[in-house]
């Protein structure tokens, strides 16, 4: 069942098919993330775009694979959870990869969205990741939208 989504855009075209989109998403917490990945998947098909899909061990792997394949991509979406713990292990690569991901898309100057969802419980992941997909995908081909020439 798709939630409402609170990000309203008025793209400019309902067919994307000429942009090249890659969605990176992650094993490690693969069930809390899948609602996030497949609705993601299903605006980007609704908007005509077959994504190239990469599943990387963690989130830390994901800056990796975007700086690796940002020049051959027009949009790439992150997507992930990071779910606090008792050690500054969250803290140390929640912020290393936010950092990272952000370098990367302004110095390739390519659009990409931050999905990593990075939460205290579980239980907030997987609320999180339930209404996030669709949002994560329109504000990807929002940015598209953005960088076209009128």
């Amino acid at each position: 069942m798709k939630k409402n989504n609170p990000l309203q855009f008025d793209l400019k075209s309902s067919d994307y098919s000429k942009y090249k989109v890659l969605v990176i998403q992650t094993k490690w917490n693969y069930e809390v993330i899948q609602p996030m990945v497949d609705d993601c998947l299903t605006e980007l098909k609704d908007k005509k775009i077959d994504p190239e899909i990469v599943s990387v061990p963690g989130a830390y792997e994901i800056p990796f694979i975007a700086n690796k394949k940002a020049n051959y991509f027009d949009l790439i979406i992150t997507m992930g959870a990071i779910i606090k713990g008792e050690t500054p292990h969250f803290d140390i690569i929640a912020q290393t990869i936010s950092d990272s991901i952000m370098h990367i898309g302004l110095s390739k100057e390519t659009p990409i969205i931050f999905g990593v969802l990075t939460t205290n419980n579980l239980a907030q992941a997987e609320e999180r990741a339930a209404q996030k997909g669709s949002e994560l995908a329109l504000s990807g081909l929002n940015l598209l939208d953005n960088l076209i020439d009128d």
